[in-house]
């Protein structure tokens, strides 16, 4: 079986972070720390942002146990039940099942196939009970990066209706092609009303360490260290140390690891592009393809299931990630070169049989 569904680094996590992390061991750091995480963490999270043109304090941070709790949180404090949250499409399928937990609504909103936003199509989402709008640069699964002009528009709407922007930024430093990042933390008029979210799983090959944070206003980020303290109480302190090296270590790892999707990236696109009428978009980020498959006549889920049963390919049916997008599927392009070129080989060998 090959998968080609997994969003995860193969890469091993960076040396000097996993010797910082043994180093904190043997130190000691074994017991409870503060809730909003070690200060030097903190600091380096400011410096690490500030270096993107996001300026904020340590106490507007809070360091959580990975992205996804992070997210629960930043749903927890802001909704009230019945709420709602308005998602633009396609979207990682995380958020509805978090937005739910948390007590509230979602309505869903459909930008282009490339993540572009329909301004149009979100302000007519927007309700009485509308508190936020959840946002995702570089986006999951299309790998689409919002251009600053789409970051500030975005905003704009935001602040005319009075909600909160919840920014999952997770994917910052995978980028391509010389595209810039525009974080929502750049828009100083939105300041007040923006939870960032970020972690160190993608971009430092960190999945199995559990170590995000959450960047809001002083008094909700108060809130959700209320709430992290009740569940989880702490991130274990030794790990937090590893982020420390994480951050102001050699990014060197970063960099090459970054590079080598590219390659993988545009290997990728070379292999389907061998499939007349396929379309796909290439992604400026992340690493996925979310191409639509509409024209071999099986929808992405149907699609997803016999690949996996006679191709032994898994992928992500485009279903997942949001009413409309049935006819897609995700691609995850996060695999050693032979596995990846040998995974699309066999969706292309079984994608040229249902045209015969």
């Amino acid at each position: 079986m090959i998968r080609l569904d997994i969003g995860e680094p193969d890469f091993p996590t960076p040396e000097h972070v996993i010797e910082e992390a043994e180093r904190a061991l043997r130190e000691g750091l074994t017991h409870y720390g503060p809730t909003r995480g070690l200060q030097e963490l903190r600091e380096a999270i400011c410096e690490h942002l500030s270096s993107l043109k996001v300026d904020v304090r340590p106490d507007e941070v809070l360091v959580t146990p990975g992205a996804s709790f992070a997210l629960f949180l930043a749903f927890k404090i802001v909704l009230k039940p019945g709420d709602e949250v308005v998602i633009p499409t396609p979207t990682w399928f995380v958020y509805p099942e978090l937005i739910r937990l948390a007590g509230g609504r979602c309505v869903f909103v459909r930008f282009s196939p490339c993540y572009e936003p329909d301004v149009e199509a979100l302000e007519e989402a927007i309700g009485p009970r509308t508190k936020a709008i959840v946002l995702n640069t570089p986006n999951n699964p299309t790998g689409h990066v919002l251009s600053r002009r789409d970051v500030k528009a975005l905003a704009e709407i935001a602040i005319e209706h009075d909600l909160y922007v919840i920014s999952d930024e997770v994917y910052k430093l995978i980028t391509y092609d010389g595209v810039e990042h525009v974080s929502f933390g750049t828009v100083e008029a939105l300041r007040e009303r923006l939870l960032l979210v970020d972690a160190f799983s993608k971009a430092y090959a960190m999945t199995g360490w559990r170590l995000g944070y959450l960047v809001a206003p002083r008094e909700l980020c108060d809130r959700a260290e209320e709430v992290q303290r009740a569940l989880v109480f702490c991130v274990p302190p030794f790990i937090q140390r590893a982020g420390v090296a994480a951050l102001r270590g050699p990014q060197e790892p970063t960099k090459a690891m970054v590079e080598e999707y590219r390659a993988r990236r545009d290997l990728a696109l070379s292999i389907l592009s061998e499939l007349p009428g396929l379309r796909v978009a290439r992604p400026q980020g992340a690493f996925y393809l979310f191409p639509d498959v509409s024209v071999f006549g099986l929808r992405g889920s149907e699609l997803a299931s016999r690949l996996e049963r006679e191709a032994s390919v898994r992928v992500m049916p485009g279903e997942l990630f949001g009413p409309g997008w049935g006819w897609h599927i995700r691609i995850s392009f996060c695999r050693p070169r032979e596995e990846l070129v040998e995974g699309l080989k066999r969706m292309v060998r079984f994608l040229e049989t249902l045209r015969r």
